[in-house]
């Protein structure tokens, strides 16, 4: 096998560990509502202290206790809010989510408990597949390797991410090899 050079490696790493993060797909399962050629539907359960609703605002929260499941994909934080697109009747379903704001300890474990993300912020845009994590030391992390910035986005539908740091808040990454690879 050939060597990569270490600036291959730290990408080729960074990539892996934020490989399929968006699965916080809670929003935007393609099998959530009924397929077009299909019957397939995966469920989200989202349990909670409190729920408040405002059909005309087109939103609903979720306080206190927070936990969304949908397969393998768990989100917990001290509340969530959906919005949903109009056009949809009183119901709503994932084809209708638009956008999803979680705020308070905010903690996504997916990838079949492989990757964690955690934030005090998450915010998650359906149409466009992606996330944004900020304040509270975000960070996503796989095994033992770590990515922390200011700012972490992820773009699910390209496959990359943006971490960012701010000022002295530079990005941190640590990264684990086996024994001869990375900078040697």
């Amino acid at each position: 096998m050939k060597k990569l050079d270490h600036t291959k490696w730290v990408l080729l790493i960074i990539l892996l560990c934020f490989g399929y993060p968006v699965s916080y797909v809670l929003a935007e399962s393609r099998a959530a509502a009924h397929e077009k050629h299909g019957t397939t539907e995966t469920a989200i359960r989202i349990i909670a202290d409190r729920l408040e609703s405002h059909h005309k605002m087109r939103w609903v929260e979720f306080t206190g206790n927070v936990m969304a499941t949908q397969d393998d994909v768990v989100v917990t934080a001290d509340r969530m809010k959906i919005f949903y697109k109009s056009g949809g009747g009183t119901s709503i379903d994932a084809s209708t989510i638009e956008k999803i704001i979680s705020q308070g300890n905010v903690k996504i474990v997916f990838n079949n408990k492989t990757k964690t993300a955690m934030a005090d912020k998450a915010v998650y845009l359906a149409d466009q597949k992606v996330l944004e994590l900020s304040g509270g030391n975000p960070r996503v992390w796989s095994g033992k390797n770590i990515v922390r910035g200011k700012k972490i986005t992820l773009f699910q539908a390209e496959n990359r991410s943006i971490v960012e740091g701010v000022g002295k808040d530079q990005v941190e990454a640590t990264l684990y090899v086996k024994e001869g690879g990375g900078l040697k």
